[in-house]
């Protein structure tokens, strides 16, 4: 497929959740716009807060008719396993032969340097690890590719791109207030 830009359609992909073992993008949507965060893996402190993040505001998605969803190279097993005392009311895709990754060609970064992005998105991540912290999320399993970069969709109704984010560093993502900003 390759790298998508805004006004592109996204793939209607055939995936599964930890909620369902064979779904699709156009049915997680639901006939709203939605909302496509794609991170590591659910043992990944920054990830775990994410996730806690968009649950924490999912009512606020809702009031604006606006689905979300994420993308993890997680198992469900470990999704379930990992959020038994969390429970979401979104999905998490579940992509652990990074199939979506390689396909949208979200790649991973090449040093910890890079990771961590420019001197911005350091200090957005500074300010973020602070918050993870405080919620006391520790790093997990490790699944996937340590050094996969984020990236962040928003797609209208047809899956057509409104924003097509292709992160530099950990720190480079929309927090849940920006999006819901959008």
């Amino acid at each position: 497929m390759g790298k998508l830009s805004k006004g592109d359609v996204f793939p209607d992909y055939t995936v599964t959740t930890q909620f369902e073992d064979t779904t699709s993008i156009s049915k997680i949507a639901a006939g709203k716009p939605l909302m496509l965060v794609v991170l590591r893996y659910i043992g990944c402190p920054s990830c775990r807060y994410d996730v806690h993040m968009l649950q924490q505001n999912y009512d606020r998605f809702m009031e604006k008719d606006v689905s979300v969803a994420v993308v993890m190279q997680s198992t469900p097993e470990s999704i379930r396993a990992a959020l038994q005392n969390e429970p979401l009311s979104f999905p998490i895709i579940c992509d652990p032969e990074y199939r979506i990754y390689q396909d949208l060609v979200i790649r991973a970064a090449a040093s910890r340097e890079e990771m961590l992005g420019k001197e911005a998105a350091v200090q957005k991540f500074m300010k973020k690890r602070e918050e993870i912290q405080k919620l006391g999320y520790a790093h997990g399993a490790y699944e996937g590719i340590e050094e996969q970069l984020p990236a962040f969709f928003y797609m209208d109704t047809e899956r057509r791109l409104l924003v097509a984010h292709y992160a530099e560093g950990i720190g480079d993502m929309p927090t849940a207030e920006e999006m819901l900003a959008l």
